[in-house]
C-alpha cells in the first residue's frame, strides 16, 4: 500500500514503516514542507523508487518481508545519491554499523523528537543537493575564483570597486561552503581526513592536502591551525611546490576559514568516537551484569531486556520485547511501584515470587527507578535479582535458630516443672508419712496449692506464646504491686548470683503511680519479670537498678526499668524484640522480650527503649489507667439459685476422670463417667443427661467428635470441652456451630467448673 502527496516544486521524501501509526505520523510532520509517499512494506517502497524518484527515503528496521537493511542496500544499488535516514526503537551498535556501511545517512532512535526528525531531514537533503552539484558547481566556482583573482590587482588599481571585492568574497564562500557541507557530516576522522583532501585537489587542484592530529607545527607551503574553544586539534597543510603554482592570498584566506569549520567536524568526530565507545562499554556492562536490567517504556512495555533477564525469567529476549512488563512482573506490585514513581519517587523496591516458563518458582528482588526527561516520567529501569537462594539459606537458618531456642525453651520449662513437681512430691509423701500432723498438713497443702498454681501460669505462658489460649478479661492491675511481686520472685535468683560472684547490684524503687492499669497481673508480673532479669544479667560487674513509676496526666501510667550495664548498640536495639533473638548465647532463649513485647501490645500499650553502649539501657512502658476500681482478692461469687444436674464426664485419664467427678459430686450433681468417645456414646441417650463435659484430647474419638455425635442426637442438652492444649483461634467458629457453651482449660477450679455446668443447664430443667 502506497500514499502520495504531490505538490510541485518540494524536496520527494518516501516513508516506509510497516505500522500505519508511525508511518501516518511522519507523513503529517513532513507534509507542510516535502512531497511525501508512504509505503507499508520493503518491496512496496522499492516498486515505488522509480515512479516517485524520492531525495530522501525514512525507513523503519524492524519490518516482515523484507527488512530495513535489505531495503536500504537494493536502493543503494539502484540510486546511490538517494539519501535514506534509518529509524527504530532497538538499537544496537552492529545494526547501526550495517545501516551505516550500506549507506544510510543518519540513524535516529525512538523515541525522537520532531526538531530532531526536521534538522536531520534537512541535512540529509542539504547532502544530497550538495553531491549532485558538486562536482560541477565546485569547478564552475573555482574557474571564478582564479578569473577574479587574476584581475583582482587590475581591478583594484582601476577602481577597487565594492562591487568586484563582493564577487570575490562571495566565490570564496561558496567554495567553502561546498566543503564544508561535505566535511560537517562526517563522525570519523579517516573519512575527513579523505573527503577534505579529495574536495580540496579537485576544487582548487592543490598537489598535496594532509590533516595532521600531532600539535606539533609541521611544515609547509600553507599551515593552517585546526584549533577550538577547548584547544589546539591539529593542522592543515597545503603545498602546491611540486607543481609550482602560487597559492593566492585569498585561497590562504579561504583555507584559514575552512579550517575552522574542520576543527568542528574534527571534534564533532572525538565526541562521537567517545560516545560510540562509552556506548559499547555500557552495552558489555549491561550484558555482562548477573542482574536482569529492564528498560521499560512510557506505555509499560519492555524496550530492553538483558542476558541475565533472560536467565531470570526463563524467557528470551525477541520473546521479551514489546510485551507489556506486567506479564513478567506481577501487576498489582509493579502498579504500586510505577505510582509512586508517578507521584515523583525516585525508585521503589519491592519482593516478588513468580513462576518461569519452565515452571520453576523464583523469588526476586526487584528496584524500580524512575526515567526522567525534563521532569516528566518517561519510562522506568527495572534492576531484577534472583534471591531464590538466599531465601532458602535465611529459611534453613531460621528454623535451626528456631529448633535451638526451642531446645532451650524446654530447658528451662522442664527446670520450672521439676521445682514444682520437687515442691508437691516432697510434701505428699511428708503428709503421707505423718497425716495425723494437722499443722504440717495444712502447711504442705498450701504449698502443694501454689505449686500446682505455679506450673499452671507456666503452662498458661506456653499458650499464650502459641496463640493456643483465648485472652482473659482484663482486671484493674495495681502496678506498684505487680513490681514488689516480681522483685519478691527475682531476688533470691539475682541476689545469690550476685553474691556468689562478689559484685552487689543497688535497687532503687520510685514508685509514684496512683492509678491501676487495665489488665491481668500475671502478665504485668510476667513482664516485669523478665525486664528485672535482663537488666540485672547487663550488668555483670554490679551496678544501680532502678524502677520508677508515675502518672502521664490522668489516662496512662509509666513504668521505667533502668540499668547501668553495659548497654547495646543500634543494631541490637533494632532486634531486642525479634522472637529467638538473643545475646547471652546458651543462657538466653530469645523469647523474653518478645513475649513482653507481646503483652504490652495486647494490654494497648506501648514500650520503648533507650541504649546506648557503656551507657545502660532504659525500658519505658505506658499503659492505658484503668477507670475504675480494682476488688483486691475478692472471693468468687458463689451460684446463686443452683440447680441439680445429671452430667456425663468423659476423659481418657482415670486421675484426672476421678477428680472431676469428684468435684462435681461434693458440688451435688449426679455424675456417670466415661473413659472415651465409644463408652460415652453407649451410656448417652437423648434426655438422660442434663450437661455432657469431656476432654478435647483422647485417643481413638476425639472430644470434638463425641461433640458432633451427641449433638446429632439431642440438639438442646449442654456442652462443655475442658483441654489440656489450649484452643487455637481457627477452633472457635467450631465452637460456636455445636453451640458449645464454653471451653474449658486445665486445670479446673471446683467453682470454675460448678459455674460453667449451672450456665451450660438447658431451659428445660
Amino acid at each position: 500500500m502506497t500514499t502520495t502527496t504531490l505538490p510541485s516544486s518540494l524536496p520527494r521524501v518516501l516513508v516506509v514503516d510497516d505500522e500505519i501509526g508511525p508511518r501516518e505520523s511522519l507523513r503529517m510532520l513532513l507534509k507542510t514542507h516535502y512531497q511525501v509517499a508512504t509505503a507499508d512494506s520493503g518491496p512496496v517502497a522499492l516498486r515505488e523508487l522509480p515512479r516517485f524518484r524520492p531525495d530522501l527515503v525514512i525507513m523503519d528496521v524492524k519490518m516482515p518481508q523484507m527488512d530495513g537493511l535489505e531495503v536500504l542496500r537494493q536502493i543503494k544499488v539502484t540510486d546511490p545519491s538517494v539519501e535514506v535516514i534509518m529509524i527504530t526503537a532497538y538499537a544496537s551498535l552492529e545494526t547501526v554499523r550495517q545501516a551505516l556501511t550500506y549507506g544510510a545517512f543518519e540513524y535516529l532512535i525512538k523515541p525522537f523528537s520532531r526538531k530532531d526528525l526536521e534538522e536531520t531531514v534537512h541535512r540529509a537533503l542539504t547532502r544530497r543537493r550538495s553531491e549532485l552539484g558538486a562536482r560541477g558547481q565546485i569547478a564552475m566556482l573555482v574557474s571564478e575564483m582564479r578569473s577574479l583573482a587574476a584581475k583582482t590587482r587590475e581591478l583594484e588599481e582601476a577602481a577597487r570597486r565594492e562591487s568586484a571585492e563582493q564577487s570575490l568574497r562571495v566565490t570564496q564562500l561558496s567554495i567553502l561552503r561546498e566543503i564544508s557541507r561535505g566535511i560537517l557530516g562526517q563522525l570519523d576522522p579517516d573519512e575527513i581526513t579523505s573527503a577534505v583532501s579529495e574536495q580540496l585537489r579537485t576544487a582548487l587542484g592543490y598537489d598535496s592536502v594532509t590533516i595532521v592530529s600531532d600539535t606539533t607545527v609541521p611544515t609547509g607551503e600553507v599551515v593552517c591551525p585546526i584549533r577550538d574553544a577547548e584547544g589546539m586539534l591539529g593542522y592543515l597543510v597545503i603545498d602546491n611546490r611540486a607543481s609550482g603554482r602560487e597559492i593566492d592570498p585569498r585561497e590562504r584566506e579561504l583555507l584559514g576559514m575552512l579550517s575552522e569549520y574542520l576543527a568542528i567536524a574534527v571534534r564533532n568526530a572525538r565526541l562521537y568516537g567517545e560516545i560510540a565507545e562509552t556506548k559499547r562499554s555500557l552495552e558489555q556492562l549491561i550484558s555482562s551484569a548477573a542482574d536482569a536490567i529492564i528498560s521499560i517504556d512510557p506505555a509499560d512495555r519492555v524496550r530492553s531486556w538483558n542476558p541475565a533477564a533472560e536467565r531470570i525469567f526463563g524467557l528470551k529476549a525477541d520473546d521479551a520485547l514489546r510485551r507489556a512488563v506486567i506479564d513478567v512482573l506481577p501487576g498489582r506490585e509493579y502498579g504500586a511501584a510505577r505510582d509512586l514513581l508517578a507521584r515523583g519517587a525516585t525508585m521503589h523496591s519491592f519482593d516478588i515470587a513468580i513462576h518461569r516458563q519452565d515452571g520453576t518458582e523464583a523469588d526476586l528482588s526487584v528496584t524500580l527507578s524512575a526515567v526522567r526527561g525534563g521532569g516528566a516520567l518517561e519510562g522506568a529501569l527495572a534492576i531484577v535479582r534472583d534471591i531464590t537462594l538466599q531465601r532458602g539459606l535465611e529459611a534453613q537458618v531460621l528454623q535451626s535458630e528456631k529448633l535451638a531456642a526451642l531446645g532451650q525453651l524446654a530447658g528451662g520449662i522442664a527446670h520450672d516443672f521439676n521445682n514444682q513437681l520437687q515442691a508437691i512430691l516432697g510434701y505428699t509423701q511428708l503428709m503421707r508419712r505423718a497425716p495425723w500432723d494437722l499443722e504440717l498438713v495444712q502447711k504442705a497443702l498450701g504449698i502443694v496449692e501454689s505449686a500446682a498454681l505455679g506450673g499452671t501460669e507456666t503452662v498458661r505462658r506456653i499458650q499464650e506464646f502459641a496463640r493456643a489460649r483465648p485472652d482473659e478479661a482484663l482486671v484493674p492491675v495495681d502496678v506498684n504491686q505487680a513490681i514488689h511481686d516480681s522483685i519478691a520472685i527475682t531476688r533470691p535468683r539475682w541476689g545469690e548470683e550476685m553474691a556468689r560472684g562478689g559484685v552487689r547490684v543497688e535497687l532503687r524503687l520510685e514508685l509514684g503511680a496512683r492509678l491501676p492499669i487495665r489488665g491481668r497481673s500475671a502478665a504485668i508480673g510476667e513482664v516485669m519479670t523478665n525486664l528485672i532479669l535482663n537488666a540485672v544479667d547487663a550488668m555483670p560487674g554490679g551496678g544501680v537498678l532502678t524502677i520508677g513509676t508515675h502518672q502521664e496526666g490522668g489516662e496512662r501510667v509509666a513504668i521505667t526499668v533502668s540499668d547501668t550495664g553495659v548497654g547495646m548498640p543500634e543494631t541490637v536495639r533494632r532486634r531486642v524484640f525479634e522472637p529467638f533473638f538473643t545475646t547471652k548465647g546458651q543462657r538466653g532463649s530469645g523469647l523474653g522480650l518478645s513475649v513482653s513485647y507481646s503483652i504490652v501490645k495486647r494490654h494497648g500499650g506501648d514500650i520503648r527503649i533507650e541504649s546506648e553502649p557503656g551507657r545502660g539501657t532504659t525500658f519505658t512502658l505506658t499503659f492505658p489507667a484503668a477507670t475504675w476500681t480494682a476488688e483486691t482478692n475478692a472471693p468468687a461469687a458463689e451460684v446463686q439459685n443452683r440447680r441439680p444436674a445429671r452430667v456425663l464426664v468423659v476423659d481418657n485419664e482415670p486421675q484426672v476422670r476421678s477428680v472431676l467427678s469428684e468435684i462435681l459430686e461434693r458440688a451435688g450433681y449426679g455424675v456417670t463417667t466415661a473413659a472415651g468417645g465409644a463408652e460415652a456414646l453407649e451410656a448417652f441417650a437423648p434426655d438422660r443427661f442434663d450437661v455432657v463435659l469431656t476432654n478435647i484430647g483422647m485417643d481413638n474419638m476425639n472430644g470434638w467428635q463425641l461433640a458432633e455425635r451427641i449433638r446429632a442426637q439431642d440438639a438442646a442438652v449442654g456442652l462443655l470441652l475442658v483441654t489440656g492444649w489450649g484452643l487455637l483461634e481457627s477452633e472457635r467458629e467450631r465452637l460456636h456451630a455445636l453451640r458449645v457453651h464454653a471451653c474449658l482449660f486445665k486445670p479446673v477450679h471446683p467453682a470454675e467448673l460448678d459455674a460453667a455446668v449451672q450456665a451450660a443447664l438447658p431451659a428445660r430443667v
